[in-house]
C-alpha cells in the first residue's frame, strides 16, 4: 500500500492515474450492470490496474501537449486554466486498455462474473406452457396444437356445438318448432 502511495504521489502519475478514472468508472459500471458488485469491482479493478500502467508508458513514448485553455466565465472575465492534451498513441492506449480490461477480467476469473444466460428453444417453452395449462384447467389429455404456436388443432371443433346441437329438454317443451329448426340448420339440402 505504501508503495502505491509513494508512486502516485508524483504530479505525473496523478494526471495518468486521473487520466485513467472515466475509463475505470465506465467500466466499474457496465460490470455493476451486467453481473452485480462483485464484477463492478472487478471490472474496474482491472481496467485502471492495466490502463494506469499503459497510459504512464504512452506518456514517455509520446507525451501529449502542456498549455492553457482560456475561456469567458458567467461573469464576463477571461479565464485562463491549464489545459492538458493527450498524444494520439494515449488516447490509443487509454481505449485499448479499456477495452482490454475486460478481456483480461474474464480471462482471470474464467468468466464466472457474468452470469450465463440460459437459453430455451420454442418448442420447450410451448411444451413448458401446455402443462402449465393442463395443470391450471385440469385437463386429463393433452392438447394437440399447430407447430410453434398455442393454437388448438383438436378439440375445438367436436366441443363449440355441443350444447347447442342437443339442447336441454326445457327449450323442446317451450318451443316444439326448435327442434326442426335446427334440423333444417344441420342438413340444409334435406
Amino acid at each position: 500500500m505504501r508503495g502505491l502511495l509513494k508512486l502516485l504521489s508524483s504530479k505525473a502519475s496523478r494526471s495518468a492515474a486521473a487520466n485513467a478514472l472515466p475509463g475505470t468508472a465506465l467500466s466499474a459500471l457496465g460490470g455493476l450492470v451486467m453481473g452485480g458488485p462483485k464484477a463492478a469491482v472487478a471490472y474496474g479493478a482491472g481496467d485502471f490496474l492495466l490502463n494506469y500502467p499503459l497510459i504512464r508508458a504512452a506518456r514517455k513514448v509520446s507525451p501529449g501537449k502542456t498549455g492553457t485553455l482560456s475561456y469567458i466565465n458567467k461573469k464576463g472575465q477571461t479565464v485562463t486554466a491549464p489545459h492538458y492534451q493527450p498524444s494520439a498513441l494515449e488516447t490509443a492506449a487509454n481505449l485499448g486498455g479499456t477495452l482490454g480490461s475486460a478481456v483480461a477480467v474474464d480471462a482471470v476469473t474464467g468468466g464466472s462474473l457474468m452470469p450465463t444466460p440460459t437459453v430455451i428453444s420454442q418448442q420447450q417453452q410451448l411444451m413448458e406452457q401446455m402443462e402449465q395449462r393442463a395443470v391450471v384447467n385440469r385437463l386429463q389429455v393433452p392438447q394437440a396444437v399447430a407447430p410453434g404456436t398455442q393454437f388448438q388443432m383438436q378439440g375445438l371443433e367436436s366441443t363449440f356445438l355441443r350444447d347447442y346441437v342437443k339442447p336441454q329438454g326445457y327449450v323442446n317443451q317451450l318451443m316444439p318448432e326448435y327442434a326442426d329448426a335446427l334440423a333444417a340448420m344441420q342438413n340444409p339440402f334435406g
